[in-house]
């Protein structure tokens, strides 16, 4: 069956195959991941998406992911699947497949067993290993201005209840690797007990030296906090060989998994350094599972991660890495070429992927966002730090090299 065939008959698939097995394999007659990027059919990949045929170009992938076809009329069969039933029951029945997804994420990220467990963001996640610390008064956690907003929040309030000390280093993007480690290691005292870090940072989507650093800390024992919201089904990671001690991310970003989905990862061992969950069972000290611990959810979001690994999968994530690199080399290199734009990201795969921003002389963030979106149809991410005022530019595999002409004429007339 084509892949046009698929969405054409999906909702007659989904009624035909038995929902227990598994719910649909989406993709299944079509595995892309066998294909050079170059050889991709990437207008059929495109039209998967329904947000390719909305009036506005979204270049907004960073804040929150959409979901294929496929994806989402999984997600429907399951709300229509659940409705249908008691929903703990349902929930009950689903367990074979919510164990799978969670094997297939371990693979994906190169994590041990009982490491990882689903929440629902990367902000619940965080908020679940900064509470959960075992630390002591006076206790020093260092973190830096180009952490997550309310990853800062999450540390100030738990500082200002038990009397830690929060030290903020700052440093402007993009920055070589060696000065970005210099900068943590100038501010690591005796005090020192955890180092926060943004693998790729939200605003001007620089992916930081995490390994070094974490090798850094390990010499001060201390542990390293990493925010990866923006990785997860963007770039490869393994979690193992990184010796990562505390993980935290979304899967509705790059994944493209359903709204309300997201991981922690904590090192086995250290699971029983983190206080337990407020409603977790006392005796869990030392299990991951102590961390799903949070009542009636939708189920249903999480189950459809099932769907979202397959079309993951079918793609292949080397593919998907050179697509998202080659549109953002292509509108950004256009864009460089103006006296007006100045890129705040270091356009090498090394240090940067699906993310870049821009400002433009004379005009600040929301003047452009607004501008964008009345002028010229376009919704985009208004940013701004130490480095200045912009857009972040997030393209995604729904678009092609004619969504960014249309981004680099718009930004073109407004620089003119």
């Amino acid at each position: 069956m084509g892949y046009i065939d698929y969405l054409m008959n999906r909702r007659t698939i989904l009624r035909q195959l038995p929902f227990l097995a598994g719910i649909p394999t989406v993709l299944s007659e079509l595995n892309f991941s066998t294909l050079d990027h170059n050889q991709m059919d990437w207008d059929r990949v495109k039209q998967a998406f329904p947000i390719s045929s909305w009036e506005k170009l979204h270049l907004n992938s960073g804040s929150a992911g959409v979901m294929p076809i496929p994806v989402q009329d999984y997600v429907i069969e399951a709300i229509n699947y659940m409705n249908r039933k008691a929903p703990y029951e349902v929930w009950n029945e689903w367990q074979e497949i919510k164990q799978s997804n969670l094997l297939r994420l371990r693979e994906m990220l190169g994590a041990p067993e009982r490491s990882i467990q689903v929440v629902r963001n990367t902000t619940e996640a965080l908020n679940m290993i900064i509470t959960g610390l075992q630390l002591n008064s006076k206790d020093e956690i260092i973190i830096s201005n180009n952490a997550y907003p309310f990853a800062v929040n999450a540390w100030l309030n738990r500082a200002q209840r038990d009397d830690l000390n929060i030290k903020k280093i700052e440093y402007i993007l993009p920055l070589s690797d060696d000065k970005i480690i210099q900068q943590y290691k100038a501010a690591i005292t005796p005090q020192t007990r955890v180092i926060h870090i943004t693998h790729m940072t939200h605003q001007q989507g620089h992916i930081q030296p995490v390994e070094k650093l974490i090798k850094l800390a390990r010499q001060h024992n201390i542990k390293v906090v990493v925010d990866g919201a923006h990785c997860v089904g963007q770039i490869p990671l393994d979690l193992i060989k990184s010796d990562m001690d505390y993980y935290a991310s979304s899967l509705h970003k790059w994944l493209n998994a359903p709204h309300g989905t997201g991981l922690i990862y904590v090192r086995p061992e250290l699971v029983g350094s983190l206080y337990n969950h407020p409603s977790s069972y006392p005796e869990a000290t030392d299990q991951i599972e102590k961390f799903e611990h949070i009542g009636t959810r939708a189920f249903h979001q999480e189950i459809g991660i099932h769907a979202a690994l397959d079309f993951h999968d079918n793609i292949g994530l080397i593919n998907k890495m050179e697509r998202l690199q080659s549109l953002k080399e292509y509108w950004a290199g256009a864009l460089q070429a103006l006296s007006k734009v100045q890129l705040h990201t270091d356009l090498n795969a090394q240090y940067s992927g699906a993310i870049a921003t821009i400002s433009v002389d004379g005009y600040r963030a929301q003047q452009l966002v607004k501008l964008l979106d009345q002028e010229y149809n376009i919704h985009i991410k208004g940013v701004s730090g130490k480095w200045g005022s912009g857009l972040r530019m997030s393209v995604n595999i729904f678009h092609d090299f004619a969504d960014m002409d249309r981004f680099i004429a718009a930004i073109s007339d407004i620089a003119a």
